[in-house]
């Protein structure tokens, strides 16, 4: 059986998140996106922005 490129994207929804560097007004930043992509939220401190993921019940994970 075949997965559809949706079923595929909606895997570890609710479950991981994704922390990435990102530029926020010119300053280095990290952004939580869901495993879908939709971005949660910004933080400007990459501990913050792990703390915030895991007090949200979800497991984090780095993107470079």
């Amino acid at each position: 059986m075949e997965a559809a490129p949706h079923d595929f994207a909606k895997l570890g929804v609710g479950e991981v998140a994704y922390v990435k560097k990102v530029e926020l007004n010119g300053e280095p930043a990290f952004a939580v996106h869901g495993a879908d992509g939709q971005r949660l939220v910004v933080a400007t401190d990459r501990a913050v922005a792990l703390t915030l993921t895991r007090q949200n019940d979800l497991e984090p994970f780095s993107v470079h």
